[in-house]
């Protein structure tokens, strides 16, 4: 009888747990991309900014400037993800998750999912 209780709290208590953090992730806003250094390499980012300098390779890779008035950064999305992002547009405001990466000692995201670009 008391192993059934303590199995109980202890699912009580973790399935709160988990609640919280899925409440705290979620309401967690962009951050300003000033503030993506190389310690966040490897790392998911929420930013959101004013697109420009967008273009699509013949291969179908997407690469973009995401500016949200502290600086900017590349934005790119390969050809298997590009393909479902038809409103990203120079002038458009755009909300992206992805994982910063270096490429030629410059800071970029990868997009890995269209659910990831908001426009």
């Amino acid at each position: 009888m008391e192993d059934n209780r303590l199995l109980l709290v202890s699912l009580l208590v973790s399935t709160i747990g988990l609640f919280m953090l899925v409440f705290i992730s979620a309401a967690q806003g962009p951050m300003p991309i000033s503030e993506i250094v190389p310690e966040n390499i490897g790392s998911k980012v929420l930013v959101e900014g004013v697109a420009s300098e967008t273009f699509t390779t013949p291969e179908g890779h997407l690469f973009f400037q995401l500016a949200d008035g502290s600086k900017s950064i590349k934005i790119v999305a390969f050809s298997d993800v590009a393909g479902g992002l038809a409103c990203v547009e120079d002038g458009a405001t755009i909300r992206v998750k992805g994982i910063v990466d270096e490429y030629r000692s410059a800071l970029e995201i990868i997009v890995s999912n269209t659910a990831d670009v908001q426009c």
